[in-house]
C-alpha cells in the first residue's frame, strides 16, 4: 500500500471512531436530573442548570435536557439509568451511587447557608448548629453527611414544607443554598421575615455526574464546559439566572 494511501486510511479510521459515538446519540435527548427547582431548573427550561445543560450538550452535537425530581430520586433515576446523569453534586457520591461518574470540570462554587427569623442567630460552620432546631430537605447528601449538631433535626420532602416549618416557628433554622432561598424569599416578599445568614456555613464545588453508560461523553462534556468558561456564555448564563437575585 502507498504510504499516501495508507495515511488517508489512518485518518479515515481516527474519524470514524472519532465520530460513531456521537452518532448513536442523533435521535436522543438525554435526561439530567435535578433536584432543585427555580433558579436552577423551571418550567420554561431557562434556569441556570437548563442552560448550562442545553450549551454543554450542543457543543458535543447531542441534544439534553433537565428533568426535575425530588433530590433523592434525581440521584437513585441517574444511578440506575432511568435517566442519564445528575447535575449538580459534590466530589465522591459516586462512592454510593456506583453508576455514576463525575465530569471533572466543576459546574459552580455553590454557597449553603441557613436561613432564619430570629435576626440574634449566629452561625459559622456545622458545629455552631448545636444550639438550634434545624432542618433541610431530604437527599441533600452534604447536610446528611455534615449536619451532627443540632437540638433537633427534621428533614422534608421539597422547599414548601422546609420554609413552611420555619414560617410557622417549628424549627430555628433551614439548610438550603443561598440561591435558592433567595429565590423563595423572593416570592414571599409581602410578609416574609426570614432572611439568610452570613457568612456560609460551607461553600463546595459542584458537579456533572453520567450514569457509566455515558463515560465516552464525558471528556468532551469536560471540554465544553471549559469553553464556555473562556468564551463568556457561562458568565452571562449566571448572571442572568443566579447573580441577579441577589442584586
Amino acid at each position: 500500500m502507498l504510504p499516501e494511501k495508507r495515511i488517508k486510511n489512518a485518518l479515515f479510521v481516527v474519524l470514524f471512531c472519532t465520530l460513531t459515538p456521537l452518532l448513536s446519540y442523533a435521535d436522543t435527548v438525554l435526561t439530567i436530573t435535578s433536584g432543585r427547582s427555580e433558579p436552577f431548573v423551571t418550567p420554561e427550561k431557562n434556569g441556570f442548570y437548563d442552560l448550562i445543560v442545553k450549551n454543554m450538550f450542543q457543543r458535543t452535537g447531542i441534544k439534553a435536557e433537565t428533568v426535575l425530581l425530588p433530590s433523592e430520586r434525581s440521584l437513585i433515576n441517574a444511578n440506575t439509568g432511568v435517566d442519564d446523569g445528575n447535575i449538580a453534586r459534590i466530589k465522591g457520591i459516586e462512592k454510593k451511587y456506583k453508576n455514576l461518574i463525575m465530569v471533572p470540570e466543576k459546574i459552580i462554587d455553590f454557597d449553603f447557608v441557613a436561613f432564619a427569623k430570629n435576626k440574634n442567630i449566629k452561625v459559622k460552620d456545622w458545629e455552631s448548629l448545636k444550639p438550634y432546631n434545624v432542618a433541610f430537605i431530604n437527599g441533600w447528601k452534604l447536610f446528611e453527611k455534615k449536619v451532627r449538631y443540632y437540638k433537633s433535626l427534621e428533614q422534608t420532602q421539597d422547599s414548601e414544607q422546609l420554609f413552611e416549618l420555619l414560617n410557622n416557628d417549628r424549627t430555628d433554622i433551614v439548610l438550603y443554598d443561598l440561591w435558592s432561598g433567595v429565590w423563595w424569599m423572593r416570592q414571599q416578599a409581602d410578609n416574609n421575615k426570614i432572611q439568610y445568614l452570613q457568612p456560609p456555613i460551607a461553600t463546595y464545588q459542584l458537579y456533572l455526574y453520567l450514569n457509566k453508560k455515558h463515560k465516552k461523553l464525558i471528556p468532551r462534556l469536560s471540554s465544553a464546559l471549559s469553553s464556555m468558561k473562556k468564551d463568556g456564555t457561562y458568565q452571562r448564563i449566571y448572571e442572568q439566572t443566579l447573580n441577579i437575585l441577589l442584586k
